[in-house]
């Protein structure tokens, strides 16, 4: 690799320069190069300083830590000796870390594809273990599962488990339809599909009371919002008619207890259940049902599927002329009697705050955009 003057070197640096566009001379007498090597996509960096004598058996390459993986083997050692010229080295020193990275990346790819097979027999081992009939999805890397446990209610209940690429060392990760996040999973290195489905029918059990209560709500009353309750939904708002309602928000460990209570509608309408309810609450027995206390303490008859349709309580706001407005369904109603028309939050309090005749506190006071009659609504007051 001995440095040749003039014309011969500027061919010499032509030549280097096409196999490593950016690797450079930093001296006259070029003897000491900087810049990058270009191998299979990756740039690294390298420095090659050579004696001032020419004798490239003497000579240094320094790389980042990437390229160090690779220059103090003995295959480069020889080649570097056995090399006339720098462009010579280059190359083949390219040619070699191409070879030597793709047999690493085919060793690693070869392991990879032994843990996954390893880690697939396991797992179609605990399968076997635990039922086949309780599988109900499973994606081609088997590291996806979603296994089913059908309740003494006829409820499906689902959980998905999430295998790491170290399972069985490390726990998985699970989601299920549980309220809130109710599950955690209790796992060690002798655990299966079986551990995990049996702690998941164990927190099913927890909540048969809970989804008790919903579900008698959801087959008796008229169900607003959620529109298709899910098993973890904790809160339904209850048409009550007169374009009000209530919603109540249970404790999935204590569905009989007080749940906590919200009115929506107009002033006239809600006032005095709201009064009927601050007046009963002495009368709260948590050895009925939620839903025959809330009749009790109200005083009410919730209108029933089997009595009405639903459309009957799902007017469209008298500003947006929709039902549905960005996953809103109208909450404020008119507190004049005689018009009571509905609104969603958001339209009524745009439409007040850019009315010239309104004037605002905590409250914005206006007019009803439909009637004209006084309406106010809360700031901040939104869902």
């Amino acid at each position: 690799m001995n440095c040749l003057p003039g014309k011969m070197a500027t061919k010499q640096n032509q030549k280097v320069f096409e196999i490593c566009p950016s690797l450079i001379p930093l001296n006259k007498q070029q003897t000491c190069w900087e810049g990058f090597i270009t191998i299979k996509g990756l740039d690294m960096h390298l420095r090659i300083e050579i004696p001032e004598d020419g004798d490239h058996t003497r000579a240094k390459l320094l790389g980042d830590w990437q390229l160090n993986q690779y220059l103090h083997s003995q295959q480069i050692s020889k080649r570097l000796k056995n090399t006339p010229d720098l462009s010579t080295f280059l190359s083949e020193l390219k040619h070699i870390m191409e070879l030597t990275m793709q047999h690493r990346y085919d060793g690693q790819k070869e392991r990879t594809s032994m843990t996954m097979s390893t880690q697939c027999s396991q797992v179609m081992q605990d399968i076997n273990q635990l039922g086949w009939e309780k599988l109900s999805y499973v994606d081609p890397s088997f590291r996806r599962l979603e296994l089913t446990s059908r309740g003494d209610n006829g409820r499906d209940h689902c959980i998905t488990v999430h295998m790491d690429p170290q399972h069985p060392v490390v726990a998985p990760n699970c989601t299920t339809d549980l309220p809130g996040d109710a599950f955690e999973l209790h796992w060690t290195r002798k655990s299966s599909l079986s551990d995990i489905y049996k702690q998941f029918e164990g927190c099913l059990e927890k909540y048969k009371d809970f989804w008790d209560t919903v579900g008698e709500i959801d087959e008796q009353t008229w169900v607003l919002e959620p529109e298709k309750p899910r098993p973890s939904d904790t809160a339904r708002r209850i048409a009550l008619g007169n374009n009000s309602s209530i919603q109540v928000t249970l404790d999935p460990l204590y569905p009989k207890m007080l749940p906590k209570f919200r009115f929506l509608g107009a002033d006239h309408v809600i006032n005095p259940l709201r009064e009927k309810l601050n007046s009963n609450l002495n009368d709260w027995n948590t050895s009925r049902s939620l839903l025959s206390n809330l009749k009790s303490v109200l005083n009410v008859e919730f209108p029933s599927p089997s009595s009405s349709r639903k459309e009957d309580f799902s007017e469209e706001c008298a500003i947006c002329l929709s039902y549905h407005l960005e996953g809103a369904i109208p909450e404020r109603a008119c507190d004049s009697p005689q018009c009571n028309k509905p609104f969603h939050y958001n339209c009524l309090y745009e439409w007040l705050r850019s009315s010239s005749s309104s004037h605002q506190t905590n409250t914005i006071f206006g007019e009803c955009p439909y009637c004209s009659k006084p309406i106010k609504i809360k700031k901040n007051d939104s869902r």
